[in-house]
């Protein structure tokens, strides 16, 4: 396979892990700020909660990824190029973006700010931890050299 076909699918395989990364945090945040709680499953019906569900998630995940779109993907870069494949790299640089973002949706909510920022943070640290479940854990092995020492191990071992 060629290297810039590589490219292109761990560029591809990034950007799905990020998609899944923001689903992720916006499902956690539907359940940590309470826009959707337990008495609403047997109040509502099926379809009415269904919908609100996934627009809901849909909708903060769009707000999450709106806002770390930049730094998240400088981040991802160095993190690739330095080989990072531990969970905590990933976990705290999340919970780092979500405190340097400032996103703190806190329209209709009476939540205390501090509140707010725990919820923010959480939702980032689950949003980087299902980045590193889809992505994360192979970093850097796309880059020639990491593949010449695989390579070089496999047929010292034969």
């Amino acid at each position: 396979m060629s290297d810039m076909l590589r490219l292109l699918m761990r560029m591809f395989a990034i950007a799905f892990g990020f998609f899944a990364g923001c689903l992720a945090a916006g499902l956690a945040y539907a359940f940590l700020a309470r826009l959707v709680v337990p008495e609403d499953f047997g109040r509502f019906s099926d379809l009415e909660l269904t919908v609100t569900l996934v627009v809901g998630v849909v909708g903060v995940a769009s707000l999450f990824a709106r806002a770390v779109l930049i730094p998240a993907f400088a981040i991802i870069a160095i993190f690739e190029f330095l080989r990072r494949r531990d969970w905590l790299s990933y976990a705290l640089a999340g919970a780092v973006l979500a405190l340097a973002s400032g996103v703190y949706l806190a329209g209709g909510t009476t939540a205390e700010p501090a509140q707010i920022i725990a919820i923010h943070t959480a939702c980032a640290i689950i949003g980087a931890s299902v980045y590193w479940l889809v992505t994360g854990r192979n970093a850097g092995r796309w880059l020639p050299s990491e593949r010449a020492r695989t390579a070089t191990a496999v047929d010292g071992e034969a």
